[in-house]
């Protein structure tokens, strides 16, 4: 009798713990099945419609890759949409059409976008203004006393010296130079270039401007008018790019010329043509900037402008016209050359994963 009681009591121990056990299993299934549910509801959560635009010029240039990654990768972590747009000329009326477009969709939250036509820009921006729409220029700055809420880059000016010491670098300080750009465009940036150029050729006394070329951002344009600069100049030892499809422009013609490693070439931006010709001893350097550091950090700020503190600095800052953001961002530019082009050839923000 007592051994079929211990049996009994036995059993029902056993069955006991065999529940509990159950339960804690459930519970645990519960709990992983309803984090689960709540990470792929984080994950599809609809994306705002507030929308963050960068505007280009020329927007069919591979160059813009960089801009619409950090546009996209940015609106992407804020839970916002992005837009890219632009105009596939150089042109200011044009430019101004797009911008206006931008500021009159009921969505536009915030603008990145270069002050190529600084003086046509800045109606725009002050009317984003007006409508608490903040403006991020990036690489190339407006208007002195603009309205923009930033600028965010290395000045133009700086790069077009910093291209200067390349030519110099790769001449050995003398010689002369001939220099290929959209002249007639009327872009800021190229001017900021071209006086970035002849302020740092002053420190090479050996070494002059012999030709400028207006290349009309043209490939075919730039080789053909530097190979008539090449033959009316003796001396000739550094041809500086103003643009990408400038310095390409730049390796036909000196080929043509039967020219090649005697003539250095000094390019702008990381395309996979410039990078290509670098690797092969074409093109002696490229001076790029960090166009994505600049949009990223641009929409960024735009976005806190919207959402950030609004108390800094005083009872009311937008009443004081006072903002959190810095006015000026200095964020350098890369040297990319045979010592180093191999770290940046075949990357591409279009497959990147």
């Amino acid at each position: 009798m007592k051994k079929l009681i211990a049996l009994t009591l036995a059993v029902l121990m056993l069955t006991t713990a065999l529940v509990g056990c159950s339960k804690k299993v459930g519970t645990a299934a519960s709990s992983a099945a309803a984090s689960s549910s709540q990470k792929t509801q984080e994950t599809s959560k609809a994306v705002s419609s507030e929308t963050y635009y960068y505007i280009c010029p020329l927007s069919n240039l591979e160059y813009w890759q960089a801009h619409k990654a950090g546009l996209e990768d940015a609106c992407a972590e804020l839970g916002v949409t992005p837009k890219f747009v632009g105009d596939d000329g150089l042109d200011a009326d044009a430019m101004c059409a797009v911008i206006e477009t931008a500021l009159n969709d009921p969505n536009c939250s915030g603008i990145v976008m270069q002050a190529n036509f600084a003086d046509a820009y800045e109606p725009y921006v002050k009317d984003a203004k007006e409508k608490g729409i903040p403006v991020c220029y990036q690489t190339v700055d407006g208007v002195e006393g603009s309205e923009r809420l930033c600028f965010l880059g290395t000045d133009y000016v700086q790069y077009g010296k910093i291209m200067m010491k390349q030519a110099a670098e790769a001449a050995n300080g003398k010689g002369s130079v001939i220099y290929s750009n959209n002249l007639s465009a009327g872009s800021a940036a190229v001017e900021d270039i071209t006086t970035g150029i002849h302020e740092e050729i002053k420190n090479w006394p050996d070494m002059k401007i012999a030709a400028e070329v207006d290349d009309a951002s043209d490939a075919a344009v730039a080789a053909t008018k530097i190979s008539a600069a090449l033959l009316a100049n003796d001396g000739v030892s550094a041809v500086i790019g103003g643009q990408s499809v400038s310095a390409i422009g730049a390796v036909t013609a000196i080929k043509e010329a039967g020219m090649s490693g005697k003539v250095q070439v000094i390019s702008i931006d990381r395309d996979s043509a410039t990078l290509e010709a670098i690797q092969n001893g074409d093109i002696y350097s490229t001076v790029a900037g960090k166009q994505y550091t600049e949009v990223y950090y641009g929409v960024k700020l735009c976005y806190d402008y919207n959402h950030g503190a609004k108390n800094a600095f005083s009872d009311d800052d937008a009443a004081a016209n006072l903002v959190i953001a810095p006015s000026y961002i200095d964020t350098g530019v890369l040297i990319i050359n045979k010592d180093n082009v191999d770290k940046f050839v075949g990357f591409s923000y279009a497959k990147r994963g």
